[in-house]
């Protein structure tokens, strides 16, 4: 759901997709993104990104990156009407969402 772009930012969207697929070695199908909103003061919200990057590194993950999870969290909001204009032509999806407080993440 990106918008429309140039030549130039549009090779720059293939070279990041020969990045990520041909270089760190994610597989397309099996690819699974996450979108985090972090909430509170700038030095708590930088400490919680940096532990969630230091996990996403154990785990061989990598973080998509600001704008990715800007249009992420931007799309929640679309989930619904999008599901209905799908059902009107018999396809079923779903979102899930979870949430819970920093001190709960084990």
């Amino acid at each position: 759901m990106k918008p429309a772009h140039g030549k130039i930012k549009e090779f720059i969207e293939h070279v990041k997709k020969f990045y990520v697929l041909n270089i760190k070695g994610f597989e397309a199908e099996k690819l699974v993104a996450c979108t985090l909103l972090f909430e509170g003061d700038k030095t708590d919200c930088e400490s919680k990104h940096a532990a969630v990057l230091e996990l996403a590194k154990k785990f061989h993950g990598m973080s998509g990156g600001a704008d990715n999870g800007i249009r992420g969290y931007l799309l929640t909001f679309m989930v619904a009407y999008t599901r209905d204009l799908a059902a009107d032509y018999q396809v079923a999806a779903e979102s899930f969402e979870t949430s819970c407080a920093w001190a709960n993440v084990s």
